[in-house]
């Protein structure tokens, strides 16, 4: 990227300086670990803190066939009206070493609403994943994850207070509380495909974005039959429900 002519830069003079927009531009310096030097603000990394994992908020929405062995039989369906977004991390093995990449998923839609590729799993990695989905989307009532230390951070827990957002966490050693996250990186990975092709960390930015970009436009989500944007857009044309979902487009996913 080059920025010897002007090290001082943030992310907003180096977009004008390089013609590139300001989001373009902190998601590459933030991808190649380019700090400004310069007095820090707001929250300090480890700076305070973990919090006490929070309670499961999506559990009430939970259906099981069996209390005892919840992984079994647990119907997710009725997730989608609590508004949530889940949110985890998966690894990428990548030119000899590990890739992370943050996700942030919308539960009505099926949306990614936001995402961050690093090269470390740290609390920053997720908590600028949270902050890239709120940069264009309407906070949720719940921001759901694992009870993983980078989404137990005070940044996270500072952050929903101050939206009203209710952190929730999975119990220990229950992914399947997760489910719909789990199951998007199956997909996910299954569709990016191998990585071989790509030869440095700017290519396969690219190559996640894209594979992203093609998950929410244009793939056929089986649960919609049309693909999560365009069921996000007839969720926003038709009259809502006491679920927060319209009766027509309830029995289109066959809920």
């Amino acid at each position: 990227m080059g920025n010897t002519d002007h090290p001082r830069y943030g992310y907003r003079r180096l977009g004008w300086f390089l013609g590139w927009s300001a989001h373009k531009t902190r998601r590459i310096m933030q991808l190649v670990e380019l700090v400004i030097g310069r007095r820090k603000k707001g929250w300090r990394q480890g700076g305070k803190a973990e919090i006490t994992a929070p309670a499961n908020a999506l559990r009430p929405y939970a259906v099981f066939k069996d209390e005892t062995h919840p992984q079994d039989g647990m119907d997710y369906s009725a997730m989608v009206a609590s508004g949530a977004w889940v949110q985890d991390f998966t690894h990428l093995w990548f030119l000899g070493a590990w890739c992370y990449l943050a996700v942030v998923l919308d539960l009505a839609t099926r949306q990614v609403v936001g995402w961050q590729l690093g090269l470390r799993h740290t609390s920053e990695l997720t908590f600028q994943a949270v902050l890239s989905a709120l940069t264009a989307h309407a906070a949720p009532p719940i921001l759901h994850s694992d009870q993983g230390s980078e989404y137990l951070s005070a940044k996270h827990n500072e952050l929903c207070d101050a939206l009203g957002i209710t952190l929730s966490a999975s119990d220990k050693g229950s992914p399947w509380q997760n489910g719909f996250m789990e199951s998007w990186f199956g997909k996910f990975k299954d569709d990016l495909g191998p990585l071989t092709p790509y030869h440095d960390l700017a290519e396969l930015y690219v190559a996640v974005a894209r594979q992203i970009h093609y998950y929410n436009h244009d793939r056929i989500h089986s649960a919609f039959k049309m693909s999560p944007a365009e069921y996000a857009t007839e969720l926003k044309k038709t009259p809502v429900t006491e679920l927060g979902v319209s009766d027509k487009l309830l029995q289109k996913v066959g809920a």
